[in-house]
C-alpha cells in the first residue's frame, strides 16, 4: 500500500513537473511573439506583459526572456558613462541599441519589472567562475516575488564573450536563483544585499569557505533593507558607504566603488543646494515684484484705493519672502557638499530688499497719519 502512493505521489509530481515545462515553453512563445511596435519602451513591454500574463510568476519570467533574447552584449558599451541617476537615459538607449553591458542588461530587467508591478532593484558587486575572482565588477537584479526575495543575472544567461566577440547562448541557470546559492559566485558591494543574516565576508567568498554561524553576528537583513527601500536617495547610498566601509573588503577592490558612492552623495547634495539657491532667488524676485507694485501705487498717489489691511498684507508678503529665501540660504551655506556655492551676492540683494521694505513701510505709516490729521 506505502509502494502505491509513493507511486501515485510520483505520477503527480511528474505531471506537475510536466506542467510547469509547458507553462514556461507558452509563456516563451507569448512574449517573444510580442509586436515590434511594442518594444520601443519598457513601459510598452510591461503593458503586453501585464495584459498576457496573470501572475507575478509568469511575469517575471516574460521578463527574463525577453531580456536574454533581445539585449546583446557589447563590450564597447562599458566606456559609456551614466551615473545612477540617468538610469532612465541608460534604460532609453540601451533599448534602443539593443546592446549593452552588465548595468545596462540589469536596469532594462529592472525597468520592466517595476512598470510591471514587480519590486526590483539592480546590485553590483564581485563574482567569481571557475574558482577565481572577475577583475571587473558586476551588476545583476533582485525582484520579490510572492514575498520572497531572489536574484536574477539576465547577463550571465544571455551568452558569454570569446575571444572579444559575443556568443549567444540564452539559459535560464541564473534566474530566480536563492540568497543561498547566489552568494557562491555572486558577492555584493554591500553586504545588505546578499539577502543573508550570517553575510558572507570576502575572505570566505574568495576561499570558497564558510564559517560556522556561532561566530558570526546576526544580522537582520529584512528589517535594514525594508529601511533601505523606503528610505530617500541620500539615506540609500550614505547607510550603504558605511556597510560597505565596515565590511571586510580589500582597498585596491573597493576603492573605485567608494569613490563613486560618494560622487553620487557630492552630486545630490550639489542638487539640493541648487534647488534651494534657485528658489530663494525666486523668492527674491516675487518680493521684488510686490515691492515694485507698492511703489507704482504709491507714485500714482494711491489710486485705485486700497484699504489699510490690502497694504499691510503687501509688505507681509514681502517679509515673507525675504524670511524664507534667508532660511534657504542658511542652509546652503551649511551644506556638506564638497564644491559649494557663494551666496554672498544674493544675501546682499535680500538685505537691500529689506531696508527699502523698511523705508517704504515707515513711508506709508507716516502717509496714513498724516491723512488722519488732516481728517480731524
Amino acid at each position: 500500500m506505502r509502494f502505491l502512493i509513493i507511486i501515485i505521489g510520483f505520477i503527480f509530481f511528474a505531471n506537475d513537473m510536466v506542467a510547469q515545462r509547458e507553462n514556461i515553453y507558452h509563456g516563451g512563445q507569448v512574449i517573444m511573439n510580442i509586436p515590434a511596435a511594442q518594444t520601443n519602451t519598457t513601459a510598452d513591454i510591461a503593458t503586453y506583459i501585464k495584459n498576457h500574463f496573470d501572475s507575478d510568476v509568469k511575469r517575471i519570467h516574460a521578463i527574463y526572456i525577453w531580456v536574454t533574447h533581445n539585449i546583446k552584449y557589447d563590450k564597447d558599451s562599458i566606456h559609456r558613462v551614466i551615473l545612477d541617476e540617468d538610469n532612465e537615459e541608460r534604460v532609453s538607449y540601451s533599448l534602443k541599441k539593443r546592446r549593452g553591458v552588465c548595468e545596462d542588461f540589469a536596469a532594462i530587467f529592472t525597468d520592466i519589472c517595476e512598470k510591471s508591478g514587480i519590486s526590483s532593484f539592480a546590485i553590483e558587486g564581485k563574482t567569481k567562475q571557475n574558482g577565481l575572482i572577475d577583475r571587473t565588477p558586476h551588476v545583476w537584479c533582485a525582484a520579490l516575488i510572492n514575498n520572497k526575495w531572489s536574484f536574477y543575472d539576465p547577463t550571465w544567461d544571455a551568452g558569454y564573450v570569446s575571444g572579444g566577440s559575443f556568443i549567444s547562448q540564452v539559459g535560464t541557470n541564473y534566474f530566480q536563483i536563492s540568497p543561498e546559492d547566489f552568494i557562491q559566485y555572486h558577492l555584493p558591494y554591500d553586504p545588505l544585499f546578499q539577502f543573508l543574516n550570517y553575510p558572507v565576508s570576502y575572505k570566505e567568498f574568495y576561499k570558497g569557505t564558510s564559517q560556522p554561524k556561532n561566530f558570526k553576528t546576526y544580522f537582520n537583513y529584512k528589517d535594514s533593507l525594508q529601511a533601505y527601500l523606503q528610505s530617500d536617495s541620500l539615506s540609500k547610498y550614505a547607510s550603504s558607504l558605511l556597510r560597505i566601509e565596515h565590511f571586510d573588503w580589500p582597498a585596491s577592490i573597493i576603492d573605485n566603488k567608494l569613490k563613486r558612492i560618494k560622487l553620487e552623495i557630492e552630486l545630490i547634495y550639489q542638487d539640493r543646494d541648487m534647488a534651494l539657491y534657485d528658489s530663494a532667488i525666486a523668492d527674491y524676485n516675487k518680493g521684488i515684484e510686490i515691492l515694485n507694485d507698492f511703489i507704482n501705487y504709491r507714485n500714482n498717489q494711491f489710486q485705485p484705493a486700497k484699504t489699510n489691511g490690502e497694504v499691510q498684507q503687501m509688505f507681509r508678503s514681502i517679509t515673507q519672502k525675504i524670511s524664507g529665501a534667508n532660511q534657504k540660504l542658511v542652509k546652503v551655506n551649511k551644506s556638506k557638499a564638497t564644491l559649494t556655492l557663494n551666496t554672498g551676492g544674493i544675501q546682499q540683494k535680500l538685505d537691500e530688499l529689506a531696508s527699502a521694505v523698511k523705508e517704504e513701510q515707515n513711508f506709508y505709516k507716516d502717509y496714513v497719519n498724516k491723512k488722519k490729521v488732516a481728517i480731524q
